[in-house]
């Protein structure tokens, strides 16, 4: 055992029912970090090539990182990781919460789940010791009832349980993985892999705190933290508002996502503003593990129609638009519906509600009809019906068995994958956020290993003002320009290469970016002491970087692998078409030709092969990663 780590992983053969603890020493950890480093490391190297994504051989690893459950803020979370069932990409999905640190504490870093069990499961986990227990009782209820039987049953109200749902156990591939039934792994499916292997949940109780290498020092940290984080904008209003605000924000500069983006402002955004949140819904603030910032959102809400079961959380920004104005539908009671139904089934709202929005426009045009959709009649701005259709979706009734496989999909079966309103990237369907405002985040939709996301590093908007706490923050990389949001210039793409690879180097430390700079409020020389407070060791950004930069390089050699290439690092045409309203309004703010240059000048930045994606050999020897370079060109597993 080190200090901010266990040393131990654990190996659950669910095929053969075996539990097997692997130990692992500080090389180990200083290399990948943890959360997508350590799932990464078990993919590439464990994983056969072109398998499906719900074979037995596919695996689904759950890992915190090195700074998961210390005392600071926003250090809480873990990462999950597997070829990804929406994608058959490499995949992975951060969430928060509590259950991050109670693994740890229970103590693992680590589990890694292989095989299917022959009937459903879950597994315990405390003591440092793990058990497999029967789960049939549990599969179609709903993760409030899942959670309250699993501490019944283990006897304890502490015991932190991540699952997947109905939704996940029918394999529905936009499920997702919850923990606390607020906070989500939400993207890639990761709920359908779960369920795929016959898993509904994790329980842990923690027996044991983590041994921290200078507490002292994290405890006056954490206390100065608290006490100053609302000093800064950027902290104050995630207290505030938590993401809520950005409906009114984003329409104001027009990147809101309306009417399945053909529109990206609403003519008033008061009806869904972060005031009106506060106002209708909000019962009181929430927060995650050891964290002041406190930007989830408890609600309130008793309503004949629209009533919600409070222990499921409020909506964020991206359901409030993918629930809400993408589907023309401004309502907040009815989005907070909606919201409680993905939470308690376990299912992605971001790929629900675009999902929706496609079928929408579908029938729009004509592409389907009633016979279609058991003579359902798809429209815009009808809340019951995207209420119905999140219900179908998640039990896989009549016409939800066809949404619950994705956009991408859908769009092949009705052969409409090169229209405008097939909105995806490498079968993911795209955020909440208009690259035609942020061309930074439009770089990320289409370079992401892992399909569109809007988590791939800071938004432009951050970095306009040279004297802002953001941009004054990431210096230390070597980021000195501003730069306008809706410019496609070199050195827009050299500055998305470093702040791309900090945010995934935080989240395999296991931080959320609401707590650090350039999105948070704590400086990155601060963070990089902290962590060697907690570890006890002399590290470096630099070496935090490279470690960063060794993950993705395996998802990439992963994805090379299983096919992919620089023909699928593109974005929808809706996205390139002239802006329809708001802030120059009328314009194509980038060509596809200047959009392609730079994609092809991103690779080269990073030191891989425009063509395949896969690392060239001198990157795999620069990041000590001889043994993927060797697996992939001579053989192995993985092949």
């Amino acid at each position: 055992m080190g200090y901010g780590y266990r040393g131990k992983v654990l190996d659950v053969d669910l095929e053969n029912r075996t539990i097997e603890v692997e130990e692992k020493d500080d090389s180990f950890y200083r290399t990948n970090l943890g959360g997508r480093g350590i799932g990464y490391h078990y993919l590439l190297k464990e994983v056969p090539s072109r398998i499906d994504p719900f074979s037995p051989e596919n695996m689904l690893i759950l890992a915190t990182g090195v700074m998961t459950g210390s005392p600071l803020p926003a250090s809480c979370r873990f990462s999950a990781v597997g070829k990804s069932p929406l994608t058959g990409a490499a995949g992975e999905s951060e969430a928060a919460g509590f259950f991050g640190p109670e693994l740890k504490m229970a103590g693992f870093d680590a589990i890694v789940f292989r095989g299917r069990a022959d009937k459903p499961v879950y597994l315990w986990v405390t003591g440092g010791k793990a058990e497999i227990k029967d789960a049939s009782h549990l599969v179609d209820q709903g993760a409030r009832e899942v959670e309250d039987v699993i501490r019944k049953e283990m006897g304890s109200g502490k015991i932190r349980v991540a699952q997947t749902g109905l939704a996940g156990m029918n394999r529905v591939r936009f499920a997702n993985i919850t923990n606390n039934l607020g906070n989500f792994n939400g993207r890639n499916g990761f709920g359908a892999l779960m369920g795929s292997k016959n898993v509904r949940a994790v329980a842990a109780l923690g027996t044991e705190k983590i041994l921290l290498f200078d507490p002292e020092f994290l405890r006056q940290t954490a206390q100065n933290y608290a006490k100053t984080f609302k000093d800064n904008p950027l902290g104050n209003n995630l207290f505030v508002y938590g993401t809520t605000a950005f409906c009114g924000i984003l329409s104001a500069g027009g990147a809101l996502p309306v009417d399945n983006f053909r529109r990206s402002k609403l003519d008033d955004s008061t009806p869904v503003s972060g005031d009106t949140y506060n106002e209708v819904l909000l019962k009181k603030r929430k927060g995650c593990y050891a964290c002041p910032i406190r930007c989830k959102r408890g609600i309130a809400l008793d309503n004949p129609k629209y009533g919600v079961d409070s222990r499921y959380g409020g909506p964020e920004f991206e359901t409030m638009a993918a629930l809400g104005t993408n589907l023309n539908i401004v309502n907040l009671k009815a989005i907070a519906k909606g919201n409680e139904i993905c939470n308690r089934y376990c299912m992605d709202t971001i790929s629900a509600g675009m999902t929706i929005a496609f079928a929408c426009e579908c029938f729009e045009k004509g592409v389907i009809t009633k016979a279609d959709t058991d003579g359902l009649e798809l429209r815009f701005g009808d809340a019951d019906l995207m209420i119905r259709l999140l219900e179908m979706t998640a039990r896989r009734e009549g016409f939800g068995d066809l949404l619950a496989e994705g956009m991408a999909r859908l769009a092949k079966k009705w052969g409409v994958v090169d229209q405008p309103y097939h909105l995806a990237v490498k079968g993911q369907e795209i955020p909440m956020h208009d690259p035609r405002a942020k061309v930074g985040v439009g770089i990320g939709y289409a370079i992401s290993t892992y399909g569109a996301d809007h988590m791939n590093a800071p938004h432009d908007p951050l970095f306009i003002d040279e004297n802002s706490f953001s941009f004054q923050s990431v210096k230390p990389l070597g980021i000195y320009k501003p730069m306008h949001p809706t410019e496609i210039t070199d050195e827009k793409v050299r500055t998305y290469v470093l702040l791309d690879t900090l945010w995934k180097m935080q989240d395999a430390l296991g931080l959320c970016v609401f707590g650090f700079a350039p999105r948070g409020v704590m400086p990155l020389e601060l963070m990089v002491r902290c962590l060697n407070a907690i570890t006890g060791w002399n590290s470096s950004l630099f070496e935090l970087m490279k470690a960063a930069e060794r993950a993705t390089m395996l998802a990439r050699a992963f994805n090379s692998r299983e096919g992919f290439t620089i023909r699928d690092d593109t974005l929808p045409q809706r996205l390139f078409d002239p802006k329809p309203d708001g802030p120059e309004a009328g314009k194509a703010i980038f060509e596809r030709g200047d959009f392609e240059k730079a994609i092809e000048l991103f690779y080269e930045v990073i030191g891989c092969d425009p063509e395949t994606g896969r690392p060239h050999r001198s990157k795999f020897m620069e990041l000590d990663l001889q043994w993927a370079y060797e697996l992939l060109n001579k053989g192995g597993k993985g092949n």
